[in-house]
């Protein structure tokens, strides 16, 4: 039995396990709003790091939050962005630098660059400003190939930004006046790489502190680039069982599959709509409903739709889909697009993409 089948944030009810695309800067590329609902996405995650400079979380606040700004009904979680300011740090010392205290970087834009600094505090002030349903806690990223300090530091200051981000986060509800059912929901992140002794660490720190939910933190891939299930089914043992919990950056199919069998239930990433504009499509080796996700069985697989076979292959890109692309045109029109380099691509494989995942969710309830 799957141990959380929904949850409900701001009056609305989302049934569990669910997928969040990256609309990371408040956009699904080439997609519109009813794009991304007819696709049956019922939300989506946004990221902090992204929207301080563009457009702004001024404008967001003051325009009434990216909900209203995107004209997007669905439920929002707003990523801390962490993971973006600290591979920008780690990429070149020159742009940023991380103590006890926060982040300070730089970033560049078309505008210019500019140089911020987010603290637990700031992060959280942040997402209220955004007004994202879902908020996630500033969290010290633990590296691939970590050495003991650097475990040490991760555990120790994510448990401390994460006392941090509660403590601003209760004040902000307070001084909003916020009833319960206006409250959104606040994450935390737990880190300690693939040592589980620090894992345990991490995990006792956070269980102090009450949150809506556990988000999984850390490089979790093994040395063959394969997501760890082992070290994740770990993670959910530490984890409470009682609330929902996020498998952060998850998003290839089976993965998804495997880590909402071992009982996470939200998952996000780019790789459906990335993949969509690099003209890799998805599609079901069967009907969503007749899998069996435990099966070794090889239940998806990838249409590359720029390959020549498809000039005069006038059949849906998937029999098993409904989606708006699949009903209206063809595997030969979408390459054709691709071919004369027409926008239009992106948006009918994005959809495409969106509308595969949503099917997987839906089947993946049933079954769990």
């Amino acid at each position: 039995m799957f141990p959380v089948k929904s949850l409900t944030v701001r009056g609305h009810t989302l049934e569990l396990p669910d997928f969040f695309p990256d609309a990371t800067k408040g956009v699904i590329r080439a997609c519109s709003a009813d794009d991304i609902t007819t696709a049956g996405i019922n939300g989506i995650i946004v990221n902090t790091y992204h929207l301080l400079t563009q457009p702004g979380p001024t404008v967001l606040e003051q325009f009434g939050g990216i909900k209203r700004y995107m004209n997007f009904p669905g439920t929002v979680i707003s990523d801390s962005g962490g993971w973006q300011m600290f591979s920008l740090i780690h990429r070149s010392d020159g742009m940023g630098t991380i103590s006890k205290d926060g982040v300070t970087f730089k970033k560049e834009t078309k505008n210019g660059t500019f140089k911020h600094k987010i603290t637990p505090e700031k992060c959280i002030q942040t997402q209220f400003a955004i007004g994202a349903d879902i908020m996630i806690c500033l969290d010290y990223f633990t590296p691939e190939n970590p050495s003991p300090t650097d475990l040490d530091i991760s555990v120790k200051r994510t448990v401390e930004w994460a006392q941090r981000c509660k403590e601003e986060f209760d004040l902000l509800c307070r001084q909003k006046k916020l009833s319960a059912d206006e409250k959104p929901l606040l994450f935390c992140v737990l880190q300690g790489g693939r040592d589980k002794a620090s894992v345990e660490k991490c995990a006792s720190g956070l269980r102090k502190l009450n949150f809506d939910g556990w988000g999984l933190g850390g490089w979790l891939f093994d040395e063959n680039m394969d997501l760890d299930l082992d070290i994740c089914r770990f993670y959910h043992e530490c984890m409470e069982p009682d609330k929902p919990l996020y498998a952060l950056g998850i998003g290839n199919p089976k993965a998804i599959a495997d880590c909402a069998n071992i009982g996470f239930a939200i998952f996000d990433c780019v790789l459906p709509t990335r993949d969509a504009r690099h003209k890799r499509l998805y599609v079901f080796t069967k009907p969503a409903d007749q899998i069996d996700f435990a099966s070794p069985e090889k239940w998806y697989d990838y249409i590359y739709i720029q390959r020549e076979k498809y000039i005069r292959d006038f059949s849906p890109i998937s029999e098993f889909c409904d989606c708006y692309t699949c009903t209206n045109y063809t595997r030969a029109y979408v390459r054709h697009l691709f071919e004369i380099e027409d926008t239009l691509a992106y948006r009918l494989a994005t959809i495409h993409n969106l509308r595969m995942y949503s099917m997987l969710m839906a089947a993946l309830r049933k079954r769990l």
